[in-house]
């Protein structure tokens, strides 16, 4: 998860194609990613559950970016396969609580600084 999030922040979309499942990559394209990825701006990544993938393949994460001078949280429970003795991302579930992100001026910061919103990137 954290390979993905890194490839998604320095847009090594080539990695991100590479590292879905052979069945959920056949329904994507390179130009797709970028496309879908564009004007986004990574904040920050927090693994929350990550059981030992010889168990499961199952990871929920929550990643904060910015688009549009708006910030978003994504909360999704991702499910990995093992592919060639690789994990490989095939789908995941959206949490309930992914969307916009409106923090207060006198809040932390969305981006993790641990500055006040006010302080830092309002």
């Amino acid at each position: 998860m954290r390979s993905r999030y890194s490839a998604y922040v320095t847009e090594n979309y080539q990695y991100v194609l590479d590292t879905y499942s052979s069945a959920a990559a056949k329904n994507l394209d390179l130009s797709e990613i970028d496309e879908n990825a564009k004007g986004t701006i990574w904040l920050r990544l927090a693994v929350e559950d990550a059981p030992a993938f010889s168990d499961t393949g199952t990871v929920t994460f929550c990643a904060i970016y910015r688009a549009e001078n708006a910030f978003y949280r994504l909360h999704e429970q991702s499910f990995f396969v093992l592919e060639n003795g690789q994990w490989r991302y095939d789908s995941g579930n959206i949490l309930a609580d992914t969307g916009q992100i409106k923090p207060g001026r006198n809040e932390p910061c969305p981006c993790g600084s641990g500055k006040k919103f006010k302080q830092c990137c309002l």
